[in-house]
C-alpha cells in the first residue's frame, strides 16, 4: 500500500510493479499530480549543491542518470539543457567554489566555473552584472505533469490499483500494544504497549471509503506525511509547508534562455530561477514562504514582485507584460535537513518516505529503488519479491498533435475524425486527445489539462474550457453542471443560461399575467 500518488509514490509503485505483488496507491486528490509534484520548477538537478554524505547527495545524482533512460521508456518530455548557478561579485563567487567541491565529491560530471563573458557568449540575455557561473551540463528539465503521470500510468498497466479521492484517516494494526486482533487507532497510545515485547505490525489503513488491508504501508503523503507518521507513532519530524510562487511567460519569450539559471542559494533555498520549460514557455520562480496552512496556494502581489525582481537580476530583459499566468505550490519541507526515509521497527511494515524537498523530484526514481531494496532486506518475511512475468517497462504518452507533421496529422484524422477537431487553439489540442485523456483517468478540467495541455496557452482556457466541459460530460455520462475544475465543489457551471432563482427574477416575471390567470 502506497499513500500518495505524487512523484515519490508513483515511482515507488512502478518499482513494486516489477514484482508479483498486489499493490494499491491511495490518493486523496482528484487529479495527478496534485501537491508539490504539480507545482515546482520541473528541474532535474545535476546534484552538486547537496552536502556530501547526505541522502540528498546520494540520491540526486543517481536520479539524474535514471531520468535519461526513464523518459525514453515512459515517454515524457525531457530536455538536457544544463544549468548555471550565477554569482554577482566576489562573495557569491566563493559559494560557486564550494558547490564545485560538493559536486565533485558527489560524482557529478562535467562541472566547471566560467566567467561572465563566457556565460554571455552562450546566453546573450544574461545580466552583465553576473561575474561567474557554475556550469552543470547534466542538468535537465522535464514536463513534471507528464513525468508524474507516466510512472502511475505504467504502474497501472502492470497491475497496480489506483484509488483517487481516497483520504487516509487512520491506520490499522495487528496485535498492537496489548490489544488482541486488529486495533484501529488514529495514533498510538504508548501506555498500552505490550509488556511481553510483542512487535506490533501494520495491518492496513482506514479511509473515508472504508478499510484497506496491507502487510506493508509506504507513507509518501508529501505535505501531510508527518500527520500519517504520527498515526504510526513516529513524531520525529514535522513538515513545514513552504509556499513558492511562479510566473509563466508566453512561448514567444521562451528562448530568452537556453539553460536553467539559478541564483546563488541562501538559507531560504535555491533562490529564484529562470528557465525555458519543456514546452518552450519561460518559467520564473519560486519564492519561499513558510506557512501553517498545508493547502494555501494563493499568489500575492508582493510574492510575485519578489520573484520578478529576482529574475531580472539574472536576465534583465524579461518583459513583464508577457506573463500569461502565475501559480503557487506548497513544498513538503521538514525540520530535518535531509530526506527522512526509514522503515520503522514498530509497527513493522510501516515505511516513511517523507520530507522529500528539493531535489526530491530528481531523486525520486533513485529513492524508489532504495525503498524496494529496503523492503527486500528488512521485510522479506512479510512480502515475497518474485518477478512479475507480465511486467511491461514501456508506455506511450497520448500523441502530441502540435508536434506532429502534417502527414501524421492527416493520417490520424483519417483514422478518427476527432483528430481533426481542434479544442484548444493555443496549444493545438484535439478532441481525440481530450477523449483519450479521459479514457486514461482524467475526470476534471484540470485533469485533462495535465494530460494534454488545453488551457495552458496564452488564453488560459478562455476558448477551450467550455468545450472540455462538454466533452467530459459526454464521455463520463453526466450533466455538464456536474463537471468540476479540480474535484470537490469546484464546479465549472452554476446553471443554465437565463435560468435564475425565483428570488432573482424581476417582479413582472414573478407575477402571472392576466391572460395566464
Amino acid at each position: 500500500m502506497v499513500i500518495g500518488a505524487g512523484i515519490s509514490g508513483g515511482t515507488i509503485a512502478r518499482e513494486l510493479s516489477r514484482y508479483a505483488l498486489r499493490v494499491a496507491v491511495l490518493e486523496r486528490a482528484s487529479d495527478i499530480p496534485y501537491g508539490a509534484s504539480r507545482a515546482n520548477s520541473s528541474m532535474i538537478h545535476g546534484g552538486f549543491d547537496d552536502k556530501p554524505g547526505t541522502q540528498k547527495a546520494r540520491f540526486c545524482p543517481r536520479g539524474n542518470k535514471l531520468y535519461k533512460t526513464l523518459h525514453e521508456e515512459l515517454d515524457f518530455k525531457y530536455h538536457n539543457c544544463g544549468s548555471y548557478v550565477c554569482a554577482i561579485g566576489p562573495e557569491e563567487e566563493k559559494h560557486l567554489t564550494m558547490l564545485l567541491s560538493y559536486g565533485k565529491t558527489n560524482g557529478v560530471p562535467g562541472l566547471e566555473i566560467v566567467n561572465g563573458e563566457i556565460l554571455r557568449g552562450r546566453e546573450p540575455h544574461a545580466s552583465r552584472e553576473i561575474t561567474a557561473a557554475l556550469w552543470s551540463p547534466t542538468a535537465s528539465i522535464v514536463n513534471n505533469f507528464e513525468a508524474s503521470l507516466a510512472f502511475i500510468d505504467n504502474a497501472r498497466t502492470n497491475g497496480v490499483d489506483l484509488f483517487m479521492e481516497t483520504e487516509v484517516t487512520g491506520l490499522l494494526f495487528d496485535g498492537i500494544y496489548g490489544l488482541d486482533g486488529i486495533g484501529r487507532l488514529d495514533g498510538i497510545d504508548k501506555s498500552k504497549e505490550s509488556k511481553n515485547g510483542e512487535r506490533a505490525r501494520i495491518r492496513g489503513v482506514s479511509t473515508q471509503r472504508g478499510d484497506f488491508t496491507a502487510r506493508v504501508v509506504v507513507n509518501a503523503a508529501g505535505v501531510n506525511s508527518d500527520l500519517i507518521s504520527r498515526m504510526a507513532g513516529d513524531d520525529s519530524f514535522t513538515i513545514q509547508p513552504t509556499r513558492g510562487e511562479y510566473f509563466i511567460f508566453d512561448k514567444s519569450v521562451g528562448d530568452m534562455v537556453k539553460s536553467f539559471f539559478f541564483s546563488c542559494p541562501s538559507d531560504k533555498g535555491k533562490g529564484v530561477t529562470v528557465a525555458r520549460t519543456a514546452d518552450d514557455n519561460l518559467l520564473v520562480g519560486p519564492s519561499a514562504v513558510a506557512q501553517e496552512d498545508r493547502e494555501n496556494r494563493d499568489t500575492t502581489r508582493l510574492g510575485l514582485e519578489e520573484i520578478f525582481q529576482g529574475a531580472v537580476r539574472l536576465v534583465p530583459g524579461i518583459p513583464r507584460n508577457m506573463a500569461i499566468t502565475n501559480f503557487a505550490g506548497v513544498r513538503a519541507n521538514s525540520d530535518k535537513e535531509d530526506f527522512y526515509i526509514k522503515a520503522l521497527d514498530r509497527p513493522r511494515g510501516f515505511i516513511n518516505v517523507a520530507g522529500i524537498k528539493s531535489p526530491g523530484f530528481t531523486s525520486a526514481p533513485a529513492i524508489a529503488l532504495h525503498v524496494v531494496d529496503m523492503m527486500k532486506e528488512s521485510l522479506g518475511d512479510l512480502v515475497k519479491f518474485e518477478p512479475n512475468p507480465k511486467f511491461v517497462p514501456e508506455r506511450r504518452h497520448i500523441p502530441r498533435f502540435s508536434e506532429l507533421t502534417m502527414e501524421e496529422r492527416e493520417h490520424l484524422a483519417k483514422t478518427d475524425p476527432k483528430w481533426g477537431q481542434i479544442v484548444c487553439r493555443c496549444e493545438s489540442v484535439t478532441e481525440a486527445q481530450v477523449v483519450e485523456a479521459i479514457r486514461r483517468g482524467a475526470r476534471t478540467v484540470a485533469g485533462v489539462k495535465t494530460w494534454v495541455r488545453p488551457g495552458t496557452g496564452r488564453c488560459q482556457g478562455g476558448f477551450c474550457a467550455p468545450r472540455v466541459v462538454e466533452i467530459l460530460a459526454r464521455e463520463l455520462g453526466v450533466a455538464p453542471i456536474e463537471i468540476t475544475r479540480h474535484g470537490g465543489d469546484s464546479y465549472m457551471l452554476t446553471g443554465k443560461t437565463k435560468e435564475r432563482m425565483p428570488s432573482e427574477r424581476m417582479p413582472s416575471e414573478r407575477m402571472p399575467s392576466r391572460r395566464q390567470s
